[in-house]
């Protein structure tokens, strides 16, 4: 299996889906759904055999940092190709494309030789899937939540940019970033719970930052949810907390592997 060859087959249509997905937005082709499914499906199809190379290239399971933020980004695309058969959300290709581009060719020359769980730990591979897989749709969520800000100002200033072009109805954009807050919030709720079980102990000092992060972020999801269901939060409030909600989820998932990993 050629790893090079696929990681770099892997970015090229990464580049090509960006150049059709910006030739979309900007009007200077028509959108055909295929073209954009076809290209995605492939990149991603690429990197995750390139991203399972070097997770499970040893005995132990490889989760540092490249490779997790490989397997993220993989994630986010598949949840994206699927919302997007039936949601409006082709716009966000744009941010995710050059992002996994850069974590496909990160795996080939940041390898960190550091595997963290043992093959047979099933358990705490379940808490670290559910964790990825709440931090893929909170990604996704923090994309939609910036183009909420944006269309809001866009809106109240009434200029009638290209991106408002390119944008559903503002209410469609608040209920589709709802979908994504529940969503997230219960898979965030069960890494945690799972985190609990399968780990000894999650308090441990490198874990402490990462968990309690990982709480606050979880609090902070919970009180958007129960503002929206009781005062009807919406708009920049709805993005703002979704914001900071996914900053410290970002400093739970990312900076403390970072730190250990190149800092310690």
């Amino acid at each position: 299996m050629n790893i090079l060859a696929l990681s770099l087959f892997s970015a090229g249509l990464y580049c090509c889906g960006t150049i059709y997905q910006f030739l979309v937005y900007t009007r200077k082709l028509h959108a055909k759904p295929f073209i954009s499914f076809f290209l995605g499906a492939a990149a991603v199809s690429a990197q995750l055999i390139v991203t399972f190379h070097y997770i499970f290239a040893q005995t132990q399971i490889n989760l540092s940092l490249v490779n997790t933020a490989s397997l993220t980004s993989c994630l986010i695309i598949i949840c994206l190709l699927l919302l997007s058969t039936r949601k409006p959300l082709q716009i966000i290709f744009l941010a995710v494309y050059p992002f996994a581009t850069l974590t496909v060719l990160s795996t080939l020359f940041f390898q960190q030789q550091q595997p963290d769980l043992s093959s047979a730990g099933s358990g705490i591979f379940i808490h670290v899937i559910l964790s990825i897989l709440a931090y893929s749709v909170f990604s996704i969520a923090a994309v939609q939540a910036i183009l909420i800000q944006m269309q809001n100002k866009n809106l109240k200033r009434k200029n009638s940019t290209i991106l408002m072009r390119n944008l559903p109805p503002l209410l469609t954009m608040e209920n589709l970033l709802f979908e994504m807050l529940w969503s997230g919030t219960i898979l965030l709720f069960m890494a945690i719970i799972a985190g609990f079980i399968f780990v000894d102990d999650l308090f441990a000092q490198h874990l402490i930052h990462k968990t309690v992060l990982s709480i606050i972020a979880l609090g902070i999801f919970s009180v958007l949810l129960a503002g929206r269901k009781i005062h009807g939060w919406r708009g920049l409030t709805a993005s703002k907390w979704t914001l900071w909600g996914g900053a410290m989820l970002m400093l739970a998932f990312f900076g403390s592997k970072f730190v250990l990993e190149w800092l310690v």
